[in-house]
């Protein structure tokens, strides 16, 4: 009884589906597209027009030399302003290596910009057992309204470059071009060299000879390597990557952000058409760079050991002149102190530092026009030889803890550019650069890496130098300037340090990194200045701890103004540099004997109306220099003030 019940529901459901699916199907088939099967001929432009209810084939035979004439594509559109196209035209190519398909109009979404022409390279097959098929041409839309189009199919001619080869060509983003290089020359490494005449940004990309081959901004990013180009670039590419040869691509960019910051260029279609011209130029291979490489090495390890076993430097003797008489303008002199003061070496630093009247001391030595050594020279030599020693042990820990990470970020980045191939990840000069394979790794621009080698050889040299002179020169230490070897083997130390970091720099040279071996410049200077200070003050030796405090706080500025490059940290910078600049001034203009608080503008009024001449400086070689300097400074504060915020046209 339920069986009856549920046929008598369901047949006439049925029926009703059957009946609406038979009017559907009919429908179909009176609204079918009409296929137009054309057979086609190489370099003929055949000229159609189509709707919704009709679609093209063309039919093109297989040509036996498309090896190294590749067949191109070409479609464009007639008279594309009288009509708005809602729905583009459809274009599908099928050939032997595979299926492309493109629209027209071709729209940027970015720039919103419509080309209506577009061509296409069909991929060749390079194997010589490939199927020998045509090549059809598909094209339909689905616009009710009639679009004109022209189609051509044509071979691309001067496909193959050879070394030393001048090509030039034309392409814009609807338009990509690549070519075919093979390694059959004796050159293992060669340098593909572009140039153009315009600013257009493109992507020059470098893809392995199989197909598909990515020609498009949304494709090209998936194989081989890549960089952007606007005015000139160049890759350097090897046999031992691509054994079976190469395809060069060229792609237009819809806009110049990638390789601009700012696009400031009018977007139209006729000014993204760009001219492009490459050669491929023989490089030095691997062979030639570890030759010349195992040379300066070898150079180097024999300057070295000469000079650590072989070199003497020329004994210098101790020489103690007798009491001249001084003249009326340095009669004055500090001779209390020495009667009462024993250079015994047992001393310390606090036996050598007992004094009466330290600040009367001071004030009279520091404020005299005329000094001696022996004035200065008060301390211990021991005492000032390990505390100069500690600048070189600071610099070994702060070398160590800053090298590891640095070397741990630029590998990283030198890994990724090798798995990405993206080579805009690093600002090489692409010219100049060699990559060399060591191993598991590839070093994108080593003769560059190599070529700091100077820095970390001339370090170590200087330190030997300096401990040649140490053990060989034996004077007296209670005479002269104490000699204090800890700041120059901290000096070559710097000096080798910056060769490593710099190293590590141009292993991927980029905005984020560069400040890595300026840092140790920063070291260098600031123990430079403390080395000439030191000589004539040899017993102020400032603490190594501050030193180095004060080199923190240059480089946490120095990354404030990387992190934050505006207006407000620059005048905030400004307005420090400027009032440390005075400050300083005034330290060494009264050598240290001035001091800043609440008592100084009634100190100043009453200079002014006590002193006969308060407009003429008491130290005149003193104010001429120190004011050359705030010149300067101040100069230069202006000068990159206009330079960098201020649009001067």
């Amino acid at each position: 009884m339920l069986k009856t019940l549920l046929c008598m529901v369901l047949w006439p459901l049925l029926l009703v589906w059957s009946e609406l699916a038979g009017n559907k199907y009919a429908n179909y088939q009176s609204n079918d597209l009409t296929p137009i099967v054309i057979k086609g001929n190489y370099s003929v432009p055949y000229t159609f027009s189509l709707n919704n209810l009709e679609s093209y084939l063309f039919i093109y035979d297989y040509m036996p030399d498309s090896i190294i004439k590749p067949p191109k594509v070409k479609v464009r559109l007639i008279n594309p302003n009288n009509f708005v196209v809602i729905d583009p035209l459809i274009v599908v190519v099928r050939h032997h290596t595979g299926v492309i398909s493109w629209q027209l109009p071709y729209i940027e979404k970015e720039q919103e910009i419509s080309y209506y022409k577009a061509a296409h390279i069909l991929c060749p097959h390079l194997s010589a057992h490939s199927n020998e098929s045509g090549i059809v041409v598909s094209l339909s839309t689905n616009s009710k309204i009639n679009i004109t189009f022209i189609i051509t199919l044509e071979v691309q001619k001067s496909f193959n470059v050879f070394l030393n080869q001048q090509v030039a060509f034309n392409l814009s983003p609807s338009e990509p071009v690549y070519y075919y290089y093979s390694f059959k020359e004796n050159s293992s490494m060669v340098l593909l060299h572009v140039t153009s005449d315009d600013y257009i940004c493109m992507t020059l990309s470098i893809q392995n000879s199989s197909c598909p081959v990515f020609d498009s901004l949304e494709t090209v990013q998936y194989n081989g390597l890549r960089q952007t180009v606007s005015k000139t670039g160049g890759i350097i590419v090897s046999k031992e990557e691509y054994p079976l040869g190469l395809f060069i691509v060229f792609v237009v960019h819809s806009d110049d952000l990638a390789c601009y910051q700012e696009s400031n260029r009018i977007q139209t279609q006729n000014s993204r058409t760009k001219n492009v011209n490459f050669v491929m130029k023989p490089t030095v291979d691997f062979n030639y760079q570890m030759m010349n490489c195992v040379i300066v090495i070898c150079i180097s390890i024999l300057i070295l050991l000469f000079t650590a076993f072989l070199y003497k430097p020329k004994g210098n003797e101790l020489v103690v002149k007798q009491d001249e008489p001084s003249t009326s303008f340095c009669s004055t002199s500090v001779h209390a102190q020495s009667d009462n003061v024993s250079y015994d070496s047992s001393l310390d630093e606090t036996d050598v530092d007992i004094l009466k009247s330290p600040e009367s001391w001071k004030d009279l030595i520091r404020t005299k026009t005329c000094l001696y050594v022996s004035d200065l020279s008060k301390k211990d030599y021991r005492i000032l030889k390990a505390k100069s020693r500690l600048y070189l042990w600071n610099l070994i820990t702060v070398a160590v803890f800053y090298s590891l990470p640095v070397i741990q970020l630029v590998f990283t980045f030198q890994k990724v550019l090798n798995q990405t191939g993206d080579q805009d990840l690093c600002y090489y000069n692409f010219l100049c650069s060699h990559s060399l394979k060591l191993g598991p790794w590839k070093f994108s621009d080593f003769n560059h890496i190599f070529s700091n080698i100077g820095y970390i050889f001339f370090g170590l040299l200087f330190m030997v130098i300096t401990y040649k002179r140490e053990c060989a020169i034996v004077l007296d230490k209670n005479f002269g300037i104490p000699n204090h070897c800890g700041l120059y083997y901290a000096m070559g130390a710097a000096l080798a340090m910056e060769g490593i970091m710099s190293a590590c720099y141009h292993v991927c040279p980029n905005h984020s990194n560069f400040q890595f071996d300026t840092s140790f410049m920063y070291v260098i200077c600031m123990l430079s200045m403390i080395k000439i200070y030191q000589t004539r003050h040899p017993d102020i030796n400032a603490k190594a701890y501050l030193v180095f405090c004060v080199l923190a706080i240059v480089i946490i500025l120095g990354l404030a103004g990387i992190m934050y490059d505006g207006p407000v940290v620059f005048i905030l910078f400004t307005c420090i540099h400027l009032i440390l600049c005075f400050w300083l001034s005034a330290q060494i203009y009264y050598m240290g004997r001035w001091k800043l608080d609440k008592k100084t503008p009634k100190r100043v009024l009453n200079h002014l109306k006590s002193a006969p001449n308060p407009c003429i400086p008491k130290y005149p070689n003193r104010m001429v220099l120190l004011s050359i300097g705030i010149l300067i400074n101040l100069g230069l504060a202006i000068t990159h003030w206009f330079i960098k915020f201020v649009d001067i046209k």
